[in-house]
């Protein structure tokens, strides 16, 4: 894993409040939230939902408007803030994508959102999508970067500290043949200048 945990409940408070504050980062954020509402709608999905990592809660309203909602996460912060200030999960789980503490097929649906970019290794990807197949009995809702050559360039020009991977859309089907996984669904964050994609994967199971 090589993104830095948050040391403290301030940290979680400041992120929350700062992160999308800026008008376009505001329409981003309105943006990947309607188009994770339409794939839910579109495929009927509901039930026992597992948000990982969970963050500051920024999709935990929405998650929780369509089931039961848990949180996880690797550092302990978040989960505090999810339940100081937000409140909506059922339960919190500390723990890395990785390696849940759940038992197989214990969810319905395991949603996950910028959090493969941080996996810089392939072996590590696949395990995080074999080990969330192996949770969800229906399926998974994630985000991934693939390449696009104005986000290339983007990212080139401006500096930001923050170190992104980009795959390719074969080494990404290629990861997901690596498990049991169909990818259903795939949309654009923003076709043509945004390298973020919504992937709708299933686990093969009707229930």
């Amino acid at each position: 894993m090589a993104y830095s945990e948050w040391k403290s409940l301030r940290e979680v408070e400041r992120y929350a409040k700062s992160r999308y504050r800026s008008l376009d980062q505001r329409w981003l954020n309105k943006r990947e939230k309607n188009l994770v509402a339409e794939i839910f709608r579109e495929h009927s999905l509901s039930g026992t939902i597992l948000d990982i990592p969970v963050g500051y809660g920024r999709f935990v309203p929405l998650l929780r408007s369509f089931g039961t909602l848990f949180a996880a996460d690797i550092g302990i912060f978040p989960l505090l803030y999810e339940r100081q200030q937000v409140g909506l999960a059922r339960g919190c789980v500390n723990c890395a994508a990785e390696n849940l503490p759940l038992a197989d097929n214990s969810v319905d649906l395991v949603f996950c959102f910028r959090l493969l970019q941080h996996q810089h290794e392939e072996g590590e990807r696949v395990r995080v999508l074999k080990e969330f197949q192996r949770v969800s009995r229906r399926w998974i809702v994630m985000s991934v970067y693939l390449s696009s050559r104005a986000h290339k360039l983007h990212r080139a020009v401006v500096r930001n500290p923050s170190r992104i991977t980009m795959l390719t859309p074969g080494q990404f089907d290629r990861e997901v043949r690596k498990t049991d996984l169909t990818l259903v669904k795939q949309v654009s964050v923003l076709p043509g200048l945004h390298a973020q994609r919504i992937c709708l994967l299933s686990t093969g199971q009707s229930s």
